[in-house]
């Protein structure tokens, strides 16, 4: 048998459905706050990725997904999506609709590393990207928007904090940094000592527990940025405390891709990394020949990782359950002609108002009840409406509801207007549809 590879996933029912109802909330609330979707290709030109994140950075090091075509052009498989969204902003003279520019994205990211628990070498990534305005009110947002999200679907996170200062005053940091670290090369691991020529800063964002040791007692960032940075990290610290956003204020927070600058944040649950992001005010000109000079700040979480973490929390029933189940049943053949014109009354109904991610319609005929409900019953659904022989004889439905066991029959001329009115007001929403 040939089986999928090393760290991918297939995703199967009840999953499946949880990863498109996760999305579709993210999207609509992303849609709410003006920022409209984008698709960039699955892979671009290597020199993409070495550009913006950094030649220093794992992602290109270590974990960046490359080939030949076959013309011999270097291709990779994107293993972010803030650069391929520059990148198409660009090409597309989006630039043009400036002075502001709101977009989210949804997609497949790769990147070769040893597959664990919610680390997979295809993942799914969803983020926004805010270009535009230099100010802190769009730092502000998206780290608003990213601690609700994770709020609304019951994840109580904290955002860790930190500034690392413009292209100006990080030099001198910078600077500092590598001071401090070359007293202690010989104690680095051999990635870190890469690191410490080509981006000191790097050494700050790994995870081997001596080089940790060796950075608490690091230089601090906020002691070197200019006074314009300062200023702008507290404007920003004050709006989030105002407004009960969880900080926690991170001085050794680097990041781990090269075109951050100012703001850095991660979004955290018990320990576990579900988001991150910050400003890249330099990431247009660094892409682009005509060396824009537009300011931008984004974020981007993984799909996976929220969802495990929904499932290890018990929140995946909740969201799969939201919806009310209806099936409609046809129990002889002289029932076909009744329950299909139903079903497409109803479903007509339910698109036509756009109520379709509420609702779920099955339709189904059986030989008898029993097999019926007993199908009903592994689908989880709320209502059975069905007709047999009995129905037909006294021109009546009858609807079960499986959550209760209670029934009733009705006229078959009384369902339709009794269902628009009264069984859609049932819904696990609280909407109400007597506008039917």
């Amino acid at each position: 048998m040939i089986e999928k590879p090393k760290g991918t996933n297939d995703f199967l029912y009840p999953e499946s459905s949880a990863r498109q109802r996760v999305v579709s909330l993210i999207t609509e609330i992303f849609e709410i706050f003006g920022y409209r979707p984008i698709e960039t290709p699955i892979f671009e030109y290597s020199e993409l990725f070495k550009i913006s994140a950094g030649l220093a950075s794992d992602i290109v090091s270590k974990e960046m997904y490359e080939f030949l075509d076959k013309k011999g052009r270097n291709l990779a498989l994107r293993p972010e999506i803030t650069a391929p969204v520059v990148r198409a902003i660009i090409q597309n003279n989006l630039v043009n609709e400036l002075p502001i520019i709101k977009l989210y994205y949804v997609g497949s990211i790769f990147r070769y590393e040893k597959p664990q628990k919610d680390r997979y070498r295809q993942a799914t990534q969803f983020g926004i990207e805010f270009l535009g305005l230099e100010n802190e009110f769009a730092d502000f947002e998206v780290i608003y928007l990213a601690h609700k999200i994770y709020q609304l679907l019951g994840i109580q996170t904290e955002i860790h904090l930190n500034t690392i200062g413009c292209i100006k005053c990080r030099i001198n940091y910078r600077n500092q940094v590598y001071e401090y670290f070359k007293k202690y090369q010989s104690q680095l691991c051999k990635d870190c000592n890469r690191r410490l020529e080509q981006n000191p800063l790097r050494i700050l964002d790994c995870k081997e527990q001596s080089c940790k040791n060796i950075s608490l007692n690091s230089p601090k960032s906020i002691d070197y940025i200019c006074t314009d940075c300062k200023k702008h990290f507290q404007n920003l610290l004050e709006h989030l405390s105002n407004h009960n956003i969880p900080i926690i204020q991170n001085p050794l927070l680097v990041r781990g891709l090269d075109y951050y600058n100012r703001t850095v944040f991660e979004v955290k649950y018990q320990g576990v990394d579900l988001a991150g992001g910050g400003r890249y005010d330099y990431l247009v000109s660094m892409i682009s020949k005509d060396k824009y000079n537009i300011p931008a700040v984004g974020f981007a979480g993984g799909l996976e990782r929220l969802v495990n973490t929904l499932q290890q929390n018990n929140l995946l029933s909740k969201i799969l359950n939201e919806k009310t189940r209806i099936a409609l049943i046809s129990l002889c053949d002289k029932a076909d002609k009744i329950i299909l014109n139903l079903y497409m009354r109803i479903s007509s109904k339910l698109t036509e108002k756009k109520i379709n991610n509420e609702f779920e319609i099955h339709l189904l005929k059986f030989d008898n009840l029993s097999k019926a409900l007993k199908s009903c019953n592994k689908l989880n659904l709320n209502y059975a409406i069905f007709v047999g022989e009995e129905e037909i004889s006294n021109d009546e439905i009858t609807i079960k509801n499986l959550d209760t066991g209670k029934q009733e029959k009705i006229k078959i001329e009384s369902f339709l207007p009794l269902v628009f009115q009264n069984l859609f007001s049932l819904s696990k929403y609280s909407t109400n549809y007597s506008d039917f």
